[in-house]
């Protein structure tokens, strides 16, 4: 059910970065203030401490109440599962607002760049491993020859 966010997450993070693109291209491209480079890393950078705090939220909101923790007692591992699934979780977030910025960045407006962001990561999801198989039956031909 953490996946459902994906959405809700680049649906946030596409207005904003358009505003400052907006802003970038208006005021410090003619400037060169700094250069295009600079201002990627800089909105990448101030995702980091945000996502990292929603993840802390996320994490502790559902890993606990739910009761995942209990899976890992009978193995004495409850703090090594819970802190893989908090850096799941935050692997997520990450990839969710740098995705977002990455499919933005190549449009000009938020709510294209919402659409494709939803199409791609569903198309992620929906072929995910489809590669990993050994033996290639016909169905898998089709697909990677139709990839092709």
């Amino acid at each position: 059910m953490l996946l459902t966010m994906f959405g809700n997450i680049i649906q946030q993070i596409m207005p904003l970065f358009v505003e400052q693109r907006a802003l970038y291209e208006a005021r410090e491209r003619p400037s060169k203030a700094y250069s295009w480079k600079a201002f990627l890393g800089a909105l990448i950078l101030i995702e980091g401490p945000w996502q990292a705090l929603m993840a802390a939220i996320a994490f502790f909101s559902w890993y606990y109440p739910i009761g995942f923790y209990r899976n890992a007692i009978p193995t004495d591992s409850v703090a090594e599962r819970g802190g893989l699934m908090f850096l799941l979780i935050l692997s997520f977030y990450l990839f969710a607002s740098t995705f977002a910025q990455m499919i933005v960045a190549a449009v000009a407006s938020a709510e294209i760049g919402a659409q494709q962001g939803n199409l791609l990561f569903t198309l992620s999801l929906i072929f995910c491993g489809w590669v990993l198989y050994v033996s290639i039956s016909l169905w898998n031909a089709y697909v990677i020859w139709s990839a092709i």
